[in-house]
């Protein structure tokens, strides 16, 4: 009977890492394994800290480190260059005393940078990244004594030292009804600090200096080309043209234009009712026409695109809803 309460017992004590675990697991290791790894993990105390405390506990943040000594305040996002070293750590509000209990992570880790996650551990996060990129993790700092580990999102950038900035992800076309809200955004990498400019036909638009682009109650007279320019001491990027396109809510005929020419590729947008079919139609003579292509449009926009080539004839498109 009494062995049958100290395996009760140690189930209970082991239930909640195992959900952490299933939860999050570790590299390639199987969740499995990461519980026989924890459960057998060393106890001993990695630099004087306190342990999670529970309920009333939460993640503050990552804290850089020299060596043993924190500089700086917490935060959710840091911004570290290739091939340095890096050291940062999981800090926790309001923790405990019982740190041979504690556990932590972060899920997924840039390559490069490691965090031990046996018992005991005291949330460091160190090596030498090895990728650039923009990193979203999620940081887990929990201790066996309480069901339920504190988690939080973060975001880890990893640039080139002396780098010009470079476009991660680019800002992209929107499409929304008349009223609605337009939001245009983007990914860069670069060496920081990183100063932004979002432009309209090439224009500066005032107070619009961070990576996102809100525009509110937008009208017809807010479409047209955007584009973000980002700048550092090693240089200056600007993106690719982003168009915003607004619609009338109840349009119920097809509008054709916005014809360009560009990269071998002729190309015109549709836009007309949502949430329907559009038949696109080409003709050589005006008399014979032929269906080039039938789209689902949910939205009321229809971009259509056509290579040229050397043999190719002259063309006449028009379109139509589908029957």
């Amino acid at each position: 009977m009494k062995s049958t309460s100290l395996c009760l017992a140690a189930l209970l004590q082991l239930l909640p890492l195992c959900r952490v675990a299933v939860v999050h697991p570790v590299g390639s290791t199987s969740a499995w394994a990461v519980v026989m790894t924890w459960a057998a993990g060393a106890v001993a105390l990695l630099g004087s800290h306190d342990a999670v405390s529970g309920a009333s506990a939460g993640i503050s943040g990552l804290v850089k480190y020299s060596g043993s000594t924190p500089v700086g305040s917490p935060t959710f996002d840091v911004a570290e260059p290739m091939g340095q070293p890096f050291r940062y750590r999981i800090t926790v509000s309001n923790p405990g005393t019982d740190v041979a209990k504690n556990y932590f992570n972060c899920i997924p880790l840039p390559p490069g940078l490691t965090i031990n996650t046996n018992l005991g551990g005291s949330g460091f996060i160190s090596g030498t990244p090895m990728e650039t990129g923009l990193y979203r993790v999620t940081l887990v700092a929990g201790n066996l004594n309480y069901p339920t580990p504190a988690t939080a999102p973060a975001t880890l950038t990893i640039y080139l030292p002396n780098a010009a900035p470079v476009f991660l992800v680019q800002p992209q076309d929107q499409s929304v009804l008349l009223g609605s809200n337009a939001l245009f955004q983007a990914q860069l990498g670069g060496t920081p600090p990183l100063s932004y400019q979002w432009l309209r036909d090439g224009t500066n638009l005032p107070a619009a200096t961070v990576t996102l682009l809100l525009l509110t109650n937008v009208h017809p007279a807010d479409a047209g080309p955007y584009q973000l320019r980002v700048t550092n001491d090693f240089g200056s990027v600007t993106s690719t043209v982003a168009r915003l396109t607004v619609r009338e809510p109840l349009l119920g005929q097809l509008v054709m234009g916005g014809a360009t020419v560009s990269n071998e590729l002729f190309q015109f947008q549709v836009i007309g009712p949502v949430r329907t079919n559009y038949v696109i139609w080409g003709s050589t003579d005006f008399e014979s026409w032929v269906p080039l292509q039938t789209n689902w449009v949910p939205d009321g926009l229809l971009r259509y695109s056509a290579p040229i080539t050397k043999s190719a004839q002259a063309r006449l498109y028009r379109a139509s809803l589908a029957p």
